[in-house]
């Protein structure tokens, strides 16, 4: 699942929004970033960044990866926050225990599980909005902030 938020008018420091987003993503230990990117894309700055998650522990809808891609300037740019989980298109977390388990491993797989990958999503751009807001001049408010999203 794919997330942007398009910013206006706030005049924001994009390099501290980048480096507060990878400082998130190395604080977490079984986050690994296997790509980054700076540069530009049809005359924009653009900045990516990707992480994979490195656990042998692998459940239903855990984190298997996160990206992160800052475009545009200062006054007029956006955030895209993609996420995968383990065994996504699978109905629900607990499908692979109670395959691999019964019904144990069926209370396994939705009560355990790491970082699932819908909650570190919203973890981050919790982040991101908290420094958005600190590294703004102007405040955003519902008029300054769009929101796209697309499944995958």
């Amino acid at each position: 699942m794919a997330k942007v938020q398009h910013y206006r008018g706030l005049h924001t420091d994009l390099d501290h929004i980048y480096d507060a987003i990878k400082k998130e993503i190395e604080s977490q230990p079984n986050l690994q970033i296997v790509s980054e990117f700076k540069g530009t894309i049809n005359d924009l700055p653009l900045k990516s960044i990707v992480a994979v998650n490195k656990s042998l522990k692998v459940i239903a809808g855990s984190l298997s990866e996160i990206h992160v891609s800052i475009t545009g300037n200062p006054d007029d740019f956006a955030v895209e926050v993609g996420s995968h989980g383990w065994f996504s298109s699978l109905l629900f977390p607990g499908a692979v225990g109670l395959i691999v388990a019964g019904p144990i491993g069926l209370a396994g797989g939705l009560a355990v599980g790491g970082t699932m990958a819908y909650e570190f999503e919203k973890h981050i751009w919790k982040e991101i909005l908290d420094v958005v807001k600190r590294e703004s001049k102007v405040q955003p408010t519902l008029d300054s902030i769009e929101h796209y999203h697309s499944h995958s």
